[in-house]
């Protein structure tokens, strides 16, 4: 019976293990542009080494947002997926910040984005200080961010 019982034990804990190997890693990034009336413009980016379902929740200062609705995104493996996009104003000096979090069901409302229910599958965040006399955006926000999900 104890023999039976470290089997057993041994078998939950592989299992555990082996999850834990095929969770997908998701990566996620910004890309920052310039419009022509010097609207900056930062859209969402994420790709996975595994295929993965995730809902995100994309947050700045001033809008948060459900990306795609809301809804289930499908990453598949060396895809990117440009996920949402926000732009707006920045002055210099400006402090630019995102608030990336990623679930594993839909987020049903805007009201659900702002308090999500469950804790997130993996949590992201993005921050740079607008300088004196940028012509460019910089790429710091374009570094990808990679984590495991769960």
């Amino acid at each position: 019976m104890r023999a039976a019982l470290v089997i057993l034990c041994a078998l939950i804990l592989q299992a555990s293990l082996t999850a834990r190997a095929q969770a997908a890693q998701v990566c996620a990034w910004i890309i920052e542009s310039v419009e022509d009336d010097g609207t900056h413009m930062f859209d969402l980016n994420l790709g996975a080494d595994a295929p993965a379902s995730v809902s995100v929740r994309f947050a700045g200062d001033g809008f948060i947002t459900g990306a795609m609705g809301g809804r289930l995104i499908d990453l598949q493996p060396g895809e990117t997926q440009n996920v949402a996009g926000e732009g707006f104003d920045v002055s210099p000096g400006d402090d630019v910040g995102f608030d990336v979090q990623l679930f594993d069901r839909p987020l049903a409302s805007l009201e659900e984005a702002r308090r999500p229910a469950t804790a997130p599958l993996a949590h992201f965040v993005f921050h740079r200080k607008v300088g004196e006399g940028e012509r460019a955006p910089p790429t710091e926000l374009a570094a990808r961010q990679c984590k495991p999900l769960g």
